[in-house]
């Protein structure tokens, strides 16, 4: 068996009937997965909430969980897969903070869990031109105030893969929750923008261990990640029923802030989203500019360094020591002596031929100030 601290860590996901909830009870109890498999029968059936069958059930499985989460680790390592599970400090903390989270993620590329901005899009896979329209405005907008943000999504048709394709033209990193394991793309149609994506700093990301077929349960049980992962979610065309309004509801009862675009009230695919809207389950969206107020998210100033000049006629060296000086409102001559990494004697000759030609100005205390 490999010799690894993490193959318990995996293993906890292959255990029948644990299920997440009970997987985070059980290692918060024992203070580790690997401590949980060290367990006797009797220590199991004492965790409250756990009985007696439960205990039974989690304890004649554990070899064979061990054996599979063996083969686990023998593919993520052979296919440079990552992944983290809930006792990792890299695991993202707005899903950790859900009851029911993922024990494991697995993932392709360079996600960064810890990144801020993260927009979670999803709708109808029956999208209009009205939908399209305003999910590329509505994430090129984005993308101009806030270029670290991240685009979630489930790569499927229609609002999904156009979420995904607006953030790849607008230079946004963009992940993709899969309902299956990562060896597959599901629609295969949409490859190419899985390709894309990984090449964009972007990442495939999914609960499922290798080999896990296609089944419309599995695409229900990964919105709680579309939904789990993000700061705040976005319904753009939905109709009354469907994932899109279960991932808002789950949604809602993470605390996230979630967001509907409002439609023509004969629309077949805004009957969803108006009904959100109504029952104060998603606030209107009609712009970023409401997403970005609701939020109250503020643009980080770029601070730019002030351009010199040159109306002088500088020499290589004096051009450095203006550069410096440029920077500063007021330095002194050690500070600058540091800057430029030049010996005493080098500056004070500069500083002279600066203030020769009017460039500078020199002040009590050998501090010296651009002229603007």
């Amino acid at each position: 068996m490999l010799d690894d601290d993490r193959l318990y860590d995996v293993a906890v996901t292959f255990v029948p009937g644990i299920g997440d909830i009970n997987a985070k009870k059980l290692i918060s109890y024992f203070g580790s997965a690997k401590a949980l498999f060290s367990a006797s029968f009797k220590d199991l059936k004492s965790v409250q909430g756990i009985g007696e069958v439960v205990a039974s059930r989690l304890y004649s499985n554990f070899d064979s969980a061990l054996k599979s989460a063996e083969s686990e680790l023998e593919y993520i390592y052979a296919n440079d897969i990552g992944f983290v599970t809930l006792t990792d400090d890299a695991y993202p903390e707005r899903l950790r903070e859900c009851a029911d989270s993922p024990s494991i993620l697995y993932y392709k590329g360079m996600p960064d869990f810890a990144g801020k901005h993260i927009v979670s899009i999803v709708g109808t896979r029956n999208a209009t031109k009205y939908g399209v329209e305003f999910c590329n405005t509505f994430v090129s907008d984005l993308a101009k105030k806030y270029p670290d943000a991240v685009i979630v999504s489930g790569l499927a048709y229609g609002v999904d893969v156009t979420a995904h394709k607006a953030a790849l033209e607008n230079n946004l990193a963009t992940w993709a929750v899969l309902g299956h394991s990562l060896e597959t793309i599901y629609p295969s149609v949409h490859k190419k923008v899985a390709d894309s994506m990984l090449e964009s700093n972007g990442a495939l990301i999914s609960d499922f261990p290798h080999g896990t077929k296609i089944d419309p349960s599995n695409f229900v049980k990964r919105n709680r990640i579309v939904a789990g992962l993000c700061d705040a979610l976005l319904v753009v065309e939905s109709g009354e029923k469907g994932g899109s309004i279960i991932t808002a509801n789950i949604a809602n009862n993470y605390n996230k802030d979630v967001f509907a675009l409002p439609g023509n009230i004969t629309s077949t695919y805004s009957r969803g989203c108006n009904k959100l809207i109504k029952t104060n389950r998603a606030n209107l969206c009609e712009s970023f500019d409401d997403f970005e107020y609701i939020m109250n998210w503020t643009p980080k100033k770029e601070v730019s360094m002030p351009k010199l000049e040159l109306k002088f006629d500088f020499t290589a060296d004096e051009k450095k020591v203006a550069d410096v000086l440029a920077k500063y409102e007021f330095l002194d001559i050690d500070n600058l002596r540091r800057q430029t990494e030049m010996t005493p004697n080098e500056l004070s000759l500069i500083l002279l031929q600066l203030e020769m030609k009017g460039a500078i100005v020199s002040l009590p205390g050998k501090i010296f100030s651009l002229k603007r």
